[in-house]
């Protein structure tokens, strides 16, 4: 049901992209700006065939401002990196703790992250303070990500670790490497379908989704003051003349669950 849900929104969301973006009608020879994605976010940036919520927007953005985007993809703890060394000239899904020495723009997505565990191992659920005990595989960055006291149960735990290939989380978890996982819900259902269709030994078994975090707010990072100030006019207008809305509308399932207003996190 995922996969055929997956399929109809890619058909919808590139007949609706197509229409959305004849709306800013851009310079016809719009400078190319590299913009860094992480290499395992699908279903909101896709390494495999450059669609996603993520990539439409910013691209809507840019391209209201007279620029065209080529997404680069890369491991999450090299998008400042690659930034810092002028290898791509803006960097997605990212926040002002990932580095201080870049402009970032306003918020354009949100994502919500869970703790996954096995079905019914922890049927009084976790608090953060219990991760502290646990083997933890988490999405990389996301001790920067998740909030301080996150961090701070964490930097404790020798048993924690962050995976740049978020496939990995999901073999650790059902290799028996791992207690539990930190992962967006949509991504982890991507790359559980990938593990379904792949020929690793990791059988998957049914898991909880445990809610401990609030929704991330994620920026685009430039190093380029200016660039970062046409961005967020381009989203700006994008917002105004309705093609903001119709882009995450193709999204719906993803975008609802990530932005602000998902159920609170347990004390």
């Amino acid at each position: 049901m995922l996969a055929a849900q997956g399929v109809a929104m890619r058909g919808l969301f590139a007949l609706l992209t197509g229409l959305s973006l004849l709306l800013v009608q851009p310079p016809a020879q719009a400078a190319e700006l590299r913009v860094a994605f992480g290499q395992s976010v699908a279903p909101f940036a896709d390494a495999q065939d450059g669609t996603g919520v993520e990539i439409d927007i910013i691209r809507a953005a840019l391209q209201a401002v007279g620029y065209t985007i080529r997404p680069v993809f890369m491991p999450s703890a090299r998008k400042m990196i690659a930034l810092r060394n002028g290898d791509v000239e803006a960097a997605a899904t990212l926040s002002p703790q990932d580095g201080p020495d870049a402009c970032f723009s306003e918020v354009y997505i949100h994502y919500q992250d869970f703790v996954i565990a096995p079905k019914g191992r922890y049927p009084k659920g976790l608090r953060l303070a219990d991760l502290a005990e646990l083997r933890v595989v988490a999405y990389q960055l996301a001790s920067h990500h998740l909030g301080p006291e996150f961090a701070a149960v964490v930097k404790g735990n020798p048993r924690y670790v962050e995976q740049a290939d978020q496939l990995s989380q999901l073999r650790m978890l059902f290799g028996g490497q791992a207690d539990v996982i930190v992962a967006e819900r949509h991504i982890f259902e991507h790359q559980l379908k990938r593990l379904q269709e792949s020929r690793f030994k990791e059988r998957p078994f049914a898991v909880d989704f445990i809610s401990l975090f609030k929704p991330v707010a994620y920026r685009v990072a430039f190093q380029d003051a200016q660039l970062c100030e046409q961005f967020n006019a381009g989203l700006a207008r994008i917002r105004r003349e309705g093609v903001l809305e119709r882009i995450t509308s193709a999204y719906l399932p993803l975008v609802k669950l990530a932005q602000p207003g998902a159920p609170e996190p347990r004390p």
